[in-house]
């Protein structure tokens, strides 16, 4: 009688085991496929913003221009950063060199002056 009683309540924990593996496979099945669609769209997105932003190449080196904005990737989307320049235009004009002056040698001046007094 006692085999009985275990044996059924063996088989009841089996089949509730099994109905909830089938039910958490099921689960399981549809959130591996959200993932695939979801990686699937990820990467088209990703290869759609590459692709912009080698056609912007492109177009500025076969009209053999400077980039002038920043371009930038940002997770899926590809921008164009107009408040960011990669360089001044026109760029800013250069400083006059300093002379280094030291009294053993003669300055700039001074090898002008000699030289207009020879």
């Amino acid at each position: 009688m006692e085999k009985g009683i275990f044996r059924y309540r063996l088989v009841q924990i089996r089949n509730w085991s099994l109905k909830n593996l089938k039910e958490c496979r099921k689960d399981f099945i549809q959130m591996y496929k959200k993932l695939e669609d979801w990686i699937y769209v990820a990467q088209k997105a990703e290869m759609d913003a590459i692709d912009q932003m080698s056609n912007l190449i492109k177009e500025h080196i076969e009209s053999e221009q400077k980039i002038k904005t920043e371009l930038r990737m940002k997770f899926m989307d590809f921008t164009v950063d107009r408040a960011t320049l990669n360089f001044i235009t026109p760029p800013p004009p250069l400083l006059e060199a300093l002379e280094d002056f030291r009294e053993d040698r003669f300055s700039i001046d001074q090898l002008k002056f000699l030289k207009n007094e020879f």
